[in-house]
């Protein structure tokens, strides 16, 4: 997409720093874990050594879920190993929480975060600054779930305002004090990709063709304006800044079926009977409340006060003494952990059969089908120990079990699943997703960079996100910690 825009001549700043930098490719590893890019990034580690790969984290010693926060599954970002003299800005970051700050640091984040983590803001008074000059922040909290013409609207507008915002304020700091680092992420285009990627989530009978033509076109529109405010962000940089300009991972089109694993693997656990697990109040009222509503309740109240409902609500999803395997929150990829004793507070998993519990579960899972086409929708499953040491310290956070997909078609244009052991699940052909999203999350990134000592042209190879801030460190001549799994990249040092 962005290679069309830049032929179009629509994104001219980007397009000038791939004439005048080197580009390349970006994976974060390993790539079953989509939003595990930002806490690999900020902290160059790997997923067994923090266990951040999602907004939402598994506490076996509560049995919950809870918010990622340092207090609980502490982290060590980059900035806490430089020194302090460095003058270091860190702006709308996406996963930071409570995370530490130095003498010399500038931090403001949750103002245009697609994620929300609360607001944070280094030195006090920051945020109060910002908004005298500029206003309040332009993007709003993420209204999950169903879409409509109007929503959608909204939605391109508000990521059209936050961008312009966003770019006016970056340039604001930039030009009010100088800066060893400068780091800002754009966190409305994430917004408006998931939402604004086609029309698939929304009923277009009805919509006159003017409105369609524009919410075509919005997705474009986006990056359109996320460019003219990179532009403006780059006039404020020192001429011999380096600069390095990069998005972690891609997005495309959302099948939607990552949204059928919970109800898969109730059908299998009851082994395609009609009995339906025991689930606690809580939980069963947030499951009957519609979307919609929550999230207009939610997104009305403190950062504080959603983090708390989240263990109340998740302590009680099942009946654990009798509930093997369960899913755990997701973006494309599907995650599921056995509840084993030992591990789990209320664990019933015995360890010994863990591989028995775990290759049944693949059978099961494997065997499912479309209905009309017969096809699989999995192409297979990964064993989480194969992709992290069993010894690695975050282990015991993260899932066992790691789901592929590989549907014939989106999940809305299908009308079940078939299983010569367990039967049929059967769903309303043409529904819309639950998360109201037309686009989601793909493990491709990329990156360009310019300054001294940097050739132009694409790159050699893909690196990987941890490189990213080794990287930045040998421009800073810092040096490099040695718990950072990645080593500089060369072609953005010497020029070869």
């Amino acid at each position: 997409m962005l290679d069309r825009l830049v032929t179009e001549g629509r994104l001219p700043n980007l397009a000038k720093l791939r004439q005048q930098g080197r580009c390349g490719l970006l994976q974060t590893e390993p790539p079953h874990f989509l939003s595990l890019v930002w806490s690999t990034f900020f902290c160059s580690s790997r997923l067994g050594e923090q266990g951040w790969y999602f907004n939402k984290i598994w506490n076996p010693d509560r049995q919950c879920l809870q918010y990622l926060d340092p207090a609980w599954l502490p982290v060590q970002p980059f900035w806490t190993s430089l020194d302090p003299s460095y003058r270091v800005a860190i702006v709308d970051l996406p996963y930071v929480a409570s995370l530490p700050t130095g003498p010399n640091m500038t931090l403001l984040n949750g103002w245009q975060c697609h994620d929300d983590f609360g607001r944070r803001e280094f030195p006090t008074g920051l945020w109060a600054q910002l908004t005298a000059r500029h206003g309040k922040p332009q993007m709003a909290a993420e209204v999950f779930g169903p879409q409509n013409t109007r929503t959608l609207l909204s939605q391109r507008q508000e990521v059209l305002n936050s961008n312009r915002q966003f770019g006016d304020i970056c340039r604001d700091m930039l030009t009010r004090e100088r800066f060893d680092l400068f780091l800002a992420v754009f966190g409305a285009v994430h917004r408006g990709s998931h939402y604004l990627w086609d029309l698939a989530q929304i009923d277009t009978d009805d919509v006159h063709e003017e409105t369609r033509t524009v919410l075509e076109g919005s997705l474009d529109d986006c990056y359109t304006s996320a460019d003219e405010a990179l532009g403006r962000v780059l006039t404020a940089a020192a001429p011999d800044a380096r600069v390095i300009v990069f998005g972690l991972h891609g997005m495309g089109p959302n099948d939607g079926w990552y949204e059928v694993l919970p109800r898969l693997l109730e059908h299998i656990h009851r082994g395609g009977g009609p009995s339906a697990p025991k689930r606690g109040t809580l939980f069963r009222l947030k499951q009957a409340l519609p979307w919609t509503l929550v999230r207009q309740v939610t997104r009305r109240i403190p950062t504080a006060w959603n983090k708390a409902l989240i263990p109340l609500w998740s302590r009680r999803m099942y009946d654990w003494q009798n509930t093997r395997y369960f899913a755990l929150p997701m973006d494309y990829n599907g995650y599921i952990r056995l509840n084993l004793k030992g591990r789990e507070k209320h664990g019933c998993v015995d360890p010994g059969e863990a591989d028995r519990v775990i290759a049944e579960l693949e059978a099961a899972l494997c065997g499912f089908r479309d209905v009309e086409t017969g096809k699989p929708v999995i192409r297979g499953t990964i064993k989480v120990d194969e992709l992290v040491s069993p010894k690695a310290p975050r282990r015991r956070y993260l899932p066992d079990l790691v789901i592929l997909w590989d549907p014939p078609h989106p999940v809305w244009q299908s009308s079940g699943l078939i299983s010569d052991r367990f039967g049929e699940i059967r769903s309303p052909k043409g529904r819309k997703l639950a998360s109201g999203r037309s686009g989601n999350h793909t493990p491709h990134g990329w990156f360009v960079a310019k300054g001294p000592g940097i050739q132009a042209g694409p790159s050699a190879q893909s690196y990987d996100t941890a490189d990213l801030i080794p990287t930045v460190f040998e421009w800073l001549g810092a040096p490099k910690p040695p718990h950072f799994a990645g080593r500089p990249i060369e072609e953005l040092l010497s020029g070869t």
